[in-house]
């Protein structure tokens, strides 16, 4: 495979079982698939970049007051984080900043004045993103032939405790001398669900292919990339994969500024890891079941070190 799968869900409702068998290959062999036709009007996506430039533009200063606490909500700022510390010198030269849920439209802390003054269409495009991981999640189910359709989506509910994040993060054109290296976001995998991301003007994702090639995923326009999380692979017994997965500056883009929106789906952290009740996956016998949070907390501590 050089390329990565291409899904329209135009037709999720019409013939829903046509498009899951195409999400359940997609999922089975790379992990990753560009969904077109994702319900989120351009306009709103437009918006969400808009307010990441214009907020990652204010003073350093300003941003550190509202630095990443425990609870993964925050700035984080360059080099903070390294995602692949094997291989790592420094950490990803990026900044970031994460939105938890918007839970009966109450932030878990308080925001930064520029977004406090956003929030509404802040918390408006953190909906939405849900509503389309939602589909997807759906789409998950039928393609596993689970015993009802809504069975992931149950054990996704918006306003309840989780640790879903949506994210803006700037990776700032410049710091060749320092960084010394054309990759920007070390190899690592998703921790949740599923991840929806959104990319504009400006490539650099790369996914692994059997642990070793790596393959671009360039921008599709009106499409948004869908890639499996941990949490997914764990929860199917590797049925589904997640694929580990990079971000590298070309050199002609290096005089540019690059942005992303990531929108981290996890199930309610008091979800048990248990069995998913499908003859497609796999039986695997576990000493131990973990909840959504405590697989959560675990990779967070690997990363950050809470």
């Amino acid at each position: 495979m050089e390329t990565l799968p291409i899904i329209d869900f135009s037709e999720f409702e019409k013939d829903p079982f046509k498009v899951s068998s195409q999400v359940l290959e997609a999922c089975k062999s790379i992990g990753f698939f560009y969904m077109l036709h994702h319900g989120i009007p351009q306009a709103q996506v437009d918006g969400a970049f808009a307010m990441a430039k214009e907020y990652f533009d204010e003073p350093l200063e300003e941003k550190q007051k509202y630095n990443i606490q425990s609870n993964n909500h925050g700035y984080s700022g360059l080099y903070s984080e390294k995602l692949d510390p094997e291989h790592q010198h420094k950490g990803d030269h990026k900044e970031a900043f994460n939105f938890k849920n918007f839970v009966d439209g109450v932030t878990a802390a308080p925001l930064p004045p520029y977004f406090a003054s956003k929030q509404e269409s802040v918390m408006e495009f953190s909906y939405a993103c849900h509503r389309t991981a939602l589909r997807v999640l759906e789409a998950f189910a039928i393609a596993l032939e689970v015993r009802g359709r809504y069975w992931f989506k149950d054990r996704h509910a918006y306003h309840s405790t989780s640790g879903q994040i949506l994210r803006m993060i700037k990776y700032p054109k410049g710091g060749e001398k320092d960084y010394q290296a054309s990759v920007r976001t070390g190899a690592h995998s998703d921790y949740g669900s599923l991840t929806l991301l959104f990319q504009k003007d400006i490539p650099g994702l790369e996914v692994q292919l059997n642990g070793s090639q790596w393959i671009s995923a360039p921008i599709v326009e009106n499409a948004v990339l869908v890639n499996v999380g941990d949490l997914m692979e764990a929860w199917t017994n590797g049925l589904f994969k997640s694929t580990v997965h990079r971000v590298v500056f070309l050199p002609e883009h290096q005089h540019l500024d690059r942005y992303s929106i990531p929108f981290f789906v996890h199930p309610e952290n008091s979800v048990l890891l248990k069995p998913i009740p499908s003859k497609i996956v796999p039986f695997v016998e576990k000493e131990k079941l973990i909840t959504a949070s405590e697989h959560l907390t675990n990779r967070l501590h690997a990363t950050y070190g809470f």
